[in-house]
């Protein structure tokens, strides 16, 4: 699959995760922002009064509460808007994929930042990156470090996929943020580091790809 047609998926998808629900206000929301007000902050001095029918006069501890209708129209809106209803098929696509995939996909085009999400992400980068490693021994200190990497390299990867015009990294600004000289970032951690964005760009065009193939599939079901 080429360029040209996995930013066309990465296009559809960036519609079919928009989240368009603040669209409308709830009742709940509706009188949240007209909260009924104490006018009984000295016991002593009510300050609402109420004349009932027949002249008799109560006092009441909170005012009449003034809450805008709802719901403005004779018939209520439909349970899902056209526009949503015209990408459910990428939503049901992406929610079939494995978590890991998903997870990239809600974040990447989704704008989802849920912590659960980001561990979900990193957790397969770096476990991908370990079965690289199973015939090299690492210090312990060197193999913190890279683990440190790894969220770097997928908000790296992730923000080239967003904006086309987005710089990468320079070796010096990675030596500088784990306090290494510019030398030992070439001889131990250039190379990891071009590993784990390999990683997380496979990850990527893996999850556009097997994405695409679910949507095609439910096409043709239909």
């Amino acid at each position: 699959m080429n360029a040209q047609q996995l930013e066309y998926i990465r296009i559809r998808l960036r519609s079919a995760l928009l989240d368009d629900s603040g669209g409308t206000k709830g009742q709940l929301e509706a009188f949240s922002e007209h909260p009924p007000a104490d006018k009984n902050g000295y016991t002593r001095h009510r300050m609402h009064k109420v004349e009932l029918e027949g002249g008799r006069q109560v006092y009441s501890d909170n005012s009449a509460v003034y809450v805008m209708e709802t719901r403005s129209r004779r018939q209520p809106l439909p349970p899902m808007k056209e526009f949503a209803y015209a990408h459910c098929a990428w939503r049901r696509a992406v929610l079939q994929l494995d978590e890991h995939q998903q997870a990239w996909l809600k974040y990447c085009y989704g704008w989802d930042l849920s912590f659960k999400l980001q561990t979900l992400i990193c957790q397969h980068v770096w476990e991908t990156y370990e079965k690289q490693l199973v015939s090299t021994r690492i210090q312990k200190r060197v193999k913190l470090r890279l683990i440190s990497l790894v969220w770097l390299a997928v908000q790296d990867v992730a923000a080239k996929n967003w904006n086309d015009q987005y710089t990468e990294y320079a070796a010096t600004a990675l030596a500088n943020l784990m306090s290494i000289s510019r030398e030992t970032w070439y001889q131990t951690y250039a190379a990891p580091w071009q590993a784990l964005k390999g990683i997380a760009s496979s990850l990527d065009e893996g999850a556009l790809i097997e994405a695409q193939g679910r949507v095609g599939s439910h096409y043709a079901e239909d």
